[in-house]
Formats: structure tokens, C-alpha cells, sequence
């Protein structure tokens, strides 16, 4: 999956998407540690809490 929501996919991306390296199933660039921070929070709303994460340098 790439470019979701009218993001670029890298260059890095593509190439390791042509030479076979990723998984079948894969989100190119996507922020991993954004989304492990996300998933362990018990409140607010995801959306807010991404863009204030991502704000913050997260």
C-alpha cells in the first residue's frame, strides 16, 4: 500500500518494492513508531493525538 491520503512514496520505497526485499503486504513509508505510540494510548481521539505526536518531533 502507498501513497495513501495524496502522500509521496520514496525513492527508498520504490526501490525496495522492485528489487523484492519488502513483504507481500506492505505500507511503504509508514511511521512505525507513530503508530506503536498511537495503539498504546486509552484515550482522545487517534487523529489529534497523531498530528500532535508528529508536531512534537514523536
Amino acid at each position: 500500500v502507498a501513497g495513501l491520503g495524496g502522500r509521496p512514496v520514496t525513492k527508498a520505497s520504490l526501490h525496495r518494492l522492485l528489487t523484492g526485499s519488502i513483504e507481500e503486504l506492505t505500507f511503504l513509508d509508514l511511521d512505525h513508531g507513530l503508530v506503536e505510540r498511537e495503539l498504546a494510548r486509552t484515550s482522545g481521539p487517534s487523529a489529534e493525538n497523531m498530528l500532535r505526536d508528529l508536531a512534537s518531533g514523536g
